[in-house]
């Protein structure tokens, strides 16, 4: 404890400053923005400046990384800054790739050596730890999800096992000398704070080899909850080692060429005791200065509605696809059903872009789309002052659908009538200029309800990661929130339809609304952001917790499913469907990420059949064939 109190007492009124900024595709320029952000807190008074993880570019760069001309570039960038600091009087302390300058060292794939690496400078010097060690290097590399360090760079594991010393020998702070008195910084990159469910713990380490603060470069992108986890994982950092943490993380949008990821920032200064003392706001540049003080007073964070994050994360995401595309085409064309993922993707894009710069086209076709549907989609662009194309599509599908012994109501006819639409769609796109929209949602998806050339093309799908549920409560946020209540409720409670056919069937499925969750949402995220198997779904139905586990009303199983007989055949049914959608899935257009787990490179699907386990086939005779009544099963 009294180590613990004159550490505490070391870095006693440090000035702090925290550079929160978006990503930026040239390393030169990204070095020359936090260069002018660091001159304007030094002219503050500033004792240590910090910025991000992979600062002087995107952490998510795929195999950008393997380019020779690009690495070389990004060293460039870092030996700016560290000329630059000669002129700042402050430790500046900031994410890039370290290199290993000597030439027999090569990662695993063969190429030059590269770290995740932080860098430590003071007036034109960089700074070494005390094992020596040029930069700080990322211990812990994420494996999972959208992260894939290992791909590219040689962690610090793997070089104190190649040098046959302990982690500890190698991952020590960085001394400095600040105002007259030496300071031991802790730098943590990321992933080594989040350490439970690794053997090393980083921060701990750092703190037994006496740093006096912790500082983690982050860039950690935004999901449910994350802030509520950030918090809890830092903070127990904090009680264990009796350290402070300032935590720097990373704001605006990267991608994967499939997953277009939101990094909300909220960068974070905690106490000795967890509690957080200063933050920033999210998903905005910032950067100033604290003074860690014992009498700072502990903040709560604002608690903000799960809808409005989902909404703020698919339109930053959104709005960063847009800034990819050249500016002669920033403009929009979106199909308008009158239905709610149409209506939801219209209202995204009028607020992104103004109703200037989208257009929509109705399709109507006689004998399948409803007077109500056609009626509300003119209602919706007069009331979002869009202008609105009608083009029916009834005489160029019967033309296609001849051509091919088509009948009506068949599934050629209704593929042939969803292709139409999408060529009428991309043609008047190309024709006008401007992009085109895949509306589809992520239940849709799952079950590969859309066809591949039809509604599931586009240049881009707003909704490709939102549960059906999701865009609903989007919808009705935004209609709230942005538009005055102009968005008409008849298209917030329509029941989705295809308009393929003449009934008018609904879709398959039970989706959620505003108020409530869906069983088929759920289903979808069970599966895809929990992982969930068969046998899952099976063991909660049995022990009557299901309903509970997936968050849905109670008696929801039952009014839809009276029987376990249809329950089983509907669980069978969905997976049947989710394993024969996969070939869709891996052709999707880009989407935003806005879920623990999502399609696109956030989850990597092989096109291969459903594994149905021998325990499965168990339970359903153990559980199931006394309730239907028969001695087998045959399972669907």
């Amino acid at each position: 404890m009294e180590n613990a109190m004159k550490r505490i007492q070391k870095v006693n009124g440090l000035r702090i400053g925290m550079i929160q900024m978006s990503s930026i595709d040239n390393p030169i320029d990204a070095a020359n923005a936090f260069i002018a952000k660091a001159k304007q807190l030094a002219r503050r008074g500033v004792d240590i400046i910090v910025g991000s993880e992979m600062q002087l570019t995107h952490y998510v760069s795929g195999d950008r990384y393997e380019l020779d001309e690009f690495i070389s570039e990004m060293y460039q960038a870092h030996q700016m800054i560290l000329v630059a600091s000669k002129e700042i009087d402050a430790v500046l302390i900031y994410g890039g790739i370290g290199l290993s300058h000597v030439s027999s060292d090569v990662g695993e794939d063969g190429r030059q050596r590269k770290y995740n690496a932080a860098f430590v400078v003071q007036n034109g010097v960089q700074i070494k730890n005390d094992a020596g060690l040029p930069f700080a290097i990322k211990v812990l590399h994420p494996n999972y999800r959208i992260f894939d360090d290992a791909r590219h760079f040689f962690c610090l594991r793997k070089l104190a096992m190649e040098m046959g010393v302990q982690l500890s020998d190698l991952l020590k702070p960085f001394t400095v000398t600040i105002r007259g008195r030496q300071v031991k910084l802790g730098v943590l990159l990321c992933e080594d704070a989040w350490h439970d469910d690794y053997a090393q713990k980083p921060a701990i380490i750092l703190a037994q080899n006496g740093a006096d603060i912790l500082f983690d470069l982050s860039c950690s992108n935004w999901s449910w909850q994350k802030n509520r986890k950030r918090d809890q994982v830092i903070g127990d950092i904090c009680r264990q080692t009796g350290l402070w943490c300032v935590y720097v993380n990373n704001v605006g949008v990267q991608n994967n060429g499939k997953n277009f990821i939101t990094f909300d920032g909220a960068s974070t200064i905690y106490n000795p005791g967890g509690e957080i003392v200063a933050m920033y706001r999210l998903y905005e540049d910032q950067a100033s200065v604290v003074k860690l003080l014992d009498s700072l007073r502990p903040k709560k964070r604002t608690e903000v509605e799960d809808v409005e994050q989902m909404f703020t994360a698919v339109a930053v995401a959104t709005k960063a696809f847009i800034a990819t595309l050249p500016q002669r085409l920033r403009k929009c064309i979106i199909a308008v059903s009158g239905g709610k993922d149409s209506s939801a993707a219209l209202a995204l894009m009028v607020h992104l872009l103004g109703a200037e710069n989208v257009l929509a086209v109705t399709m109507p076709m006689d004998g399948y789309t409803s007077a109500e549907t056609k009626n509300d989609a003119v209602v919706l662009c007069e009331a979002l002052g869009v202008e609105c194309l009608v083009v029916p599509i009834g005489a160029m599908v019967e033309v296609k659908a001849a051509a091919i012994g088509a009948v009506p109501e068949s599934g050629p006819y209704k593929t042939v009538q969803a292709i139409e639409r999408m060529s009428t769609l991309a043609g008047l796109g190309a024709a006008k200029g401007y992009f085109f929209t895949s509306n589809a949602n992520m239940t849709e998806s799952a079950f590969g309800y859309g066809t591949l050339n039809a509604d599931l093309r586009g240049v881009f799908a707003p909704w490709g990661n939102c549960l059906a549920q999701d865009v609903y409560r989007i919808l009705d946020f935004m209609n709230q929130t942005i538009f005055d209540g102009k968005i008409p409720q008849s298209i917030i409670d329509r029941a989705p339809s295809d308009e393929l056919s003449s009934d008018q069937s609904p879709d398959p499925f039970h989706y959620g609304h505003v108020g409530y969750n869906g069983y088929h949402d759920q289903m979808v995220r069970a599966i895809v952001a929990f992982r969930r198997g068969k046998e899952w779904f099976v063991d909660r139905y049995v022990d009557g917790t299901l309903e509970q586990e997936m968050q849905l009303p109670k008696g929801v199983i039952d009014d839809h499913f009276p029987t376990a007989e249809l329950w089983l055949e509907d669980l069978n049914r969905c997976f049947k469907l989710y394993h024969a959608a996969f070939f869709k899935r891996v052709q999707s257009v880009p989407c935003p990420l806005v879920d623990k787990r999502s399609f696109g490179w956030d989850l990597r699907e092989p096109i291969l059949a459903e594994v149905e386990t021998t325990r499965f086939r168990r339970l359903v005779c153990q559980y199931f064939t006394q309730k239907i009544g028969v001695d087998e099963f045959e399972l669907i």
